[in-house]
């Protein structure tokens, strides 16, 4: 029954072995799809980062003008300059993760925000040529309405679907934190039986391999003494299983063939 415990062994081993290649088979395609995933995130977290950055420049800009076209304060058109270039530097990320996917989305904001600078920039003409004119403040309160009507729901638009978008990925990667924390474990738990399965199987084949060798050089022995005539050499095999059930025949071989041969001498 040795070879058959062993063959058994083998065929549980085999199976261990496979279920670990297929485990990390979708292991790593989950990596592939969690790869992907993260990338997803980075760029919208870009863009959500972003968007909030340059909300806080538009407020920054509003109030700069504003209070410009009240007191004319030349450091207030400092601080308009900063806030647009802070504008632009935000919006280049929000273009280069966007850009492509909602081309006209993006296209019609920097429009609606091109006219509106553009507004901006006839304020303060305006005022600097006639700081006691009216008529900076007519274009301060257009200019004011121009955004609350074009660019500000546009930039929503554009925006609030990534930050929808975001939260969705978020949950889908929570959850597959989860998953392939599982399957990293079902991995490690695999792995340590396909360790210990394999210095059984080498062990056991270390021992198997030393006593078969030994009893099968006995067997051999015992049967070229057979073959030469002598028959008074006995098959010492204690080793159970096929082999064990072999040498048993051949010593009862020999001992019939003995027996036999006095009785004729007889």
């Amino acid at each position: 029954m040795e070879l058959k415990n062993i063959r058994k062994f083998m065929i549980v081993f085999g199976s261990v072995v496979m279920v670990l290649v297929v485990t990390a088979f979708f292991s790593a395609s989950n990596l592939n799809r969690a790869t992907s995933l993260t990338i997803d995130l980075i760029g919208l977290q870009e863009v959500n980062q972003a968007s909030i950055n340059i909300a806080v420049t538009l407020d920054e800009e509003r109030i700069s003008i504003g209070q410009y076209q009240l007191s004319g304060d030349e450091d207030l058109l400092s601080r308009m300059e900063i806030a647009q270039a802070d504008y632009d530097k935000n919006w280049d990320v929000i273009v280069a993760n966007l850009g492509t996917v909602q081309a006209q989305a993006v296209a019609d904001l920097e429009g609606a925000r091109a006219t509106y600078r553009g507004m901006l920039d006839e304020l303060i003409l305006e005022y600097q040529s006639n700081p006691n004119d009216n008529r900076s403040g007519e274009i301060l309160r257009d200019a004011i309405n121009y955004y609350l009507q074009n660019v500000n729901p546009r930039f929503n638009s554009l925006v609030e679907p990534q930050l929808e978008e975001l939260a969705r990925l978020t949950e889908i990667e929570r959850a597959n934190v989860q998953r392939n924390s599982f399957v990293a474990q079902t991995v490690l738990v695999l792995s340590v039986l396909v360790g210990i399965a394999s210095i059984v199987v080498v062990l056991s084949a270390l021992i198997f391999s030393t006593r078969l060798m030994n009893s099968m050089t006995s067997i051999i022995d015992a049967t070229n003494a057979i073959s030469r005539g002598d028959l008074d050499v006995p098959i010492d095999v204690t080793q159970g299983g096929e082999i064990g059930d072999m040498a048993q025949a051949i010593e009862r071989m020999r001992t019939s063939l003995k027996a036999a041969i006095e009785r004729l001498r007889r």
